[in-house]
């Protein structure tokens, strides 16, 4: 019997056209893969994202929904945005939390990133980090609720209701991961 073969990596042979914005490169390149194919490839790179779970007395705090393009309606989301040239998730998160709930950064206690590295968003066409960063409001903090839509408390049975509740799947996955982590930390319990 044989063994399987490693496959070679592909091999990127010419860059045929970069469209570049502050925000987003789409790139058309020539690949050679691990069988020998020359391909054509399209694909788009975008600048890393940061999702920030603001939690303000033992709640979760969401902004109202916000009309997005690309599915043409309105979706819950948690706060989040890009993080621009130069800086950190953990620089971006209170500008984030500012222009979306209206909370001012020294009302922000602690930021606590949930990764380091970024995971990975990928498909063959497109390519970003995603950061998630806990941002835990004082409790003494004073919010303006007209800017709140929905706030949740931080048990596991109501996260899981908002995981559900959530459309977007980057939201959905730092969500995830911070409940899996309370969970694992034995500070909540499923029943």
């Amino acid at each position: 019997m044989t063994e399987p073969s490693t496959p070679r990596p592909w091999q990127r042979t010419a860059e045929i056209v970069a469209i570049t914005s502050p925000w987003v490169r789409m790139v058309a390149e020539r690949w050679i893969d691990d069988h020998g194919r020359e391909l054509d490839y399209w694909r788009v790179e975008r600048v890393p994202s940061v999702i920030v779970i603001p939690i303000w007395r033992a709640q979760v705090l969401l902004p109202h929904p916000q009309f997005r393009p690309g599915v043409a309606r309105m979706t819950l989301d948690l706060p989040g945005g890009r993080v621009p040239t130069g800086a950190t998730p953990l620089d971006s998160a209170p500008p984030i939390i500012r222009r979306e709930l209206g909370i001012p950064p020294d009302a922000i206690m602690t930021l606590e990133p949930l990764n380091e590295q970024g995971w990975i968003t990928n498909s063959s066409f497109s390519n970003q980090l995603l950061f998630g960063v806990i941002a835990t409001i004082n409790d003494d903090a004073t919010i303006d609720h007209a800017l709140i839509s929905r706030s949740v408390a931080c048990t596991a049975h109501q996260i899981a209701v908002l995981i559900n509740d959530l459309e977007c799947l980057q939201c959905r996955a730092v969500l995830q991961e911070w409940m899996l982590r309370q969970i694992m930390a034995g500070v909540w319990t499923i029943r």
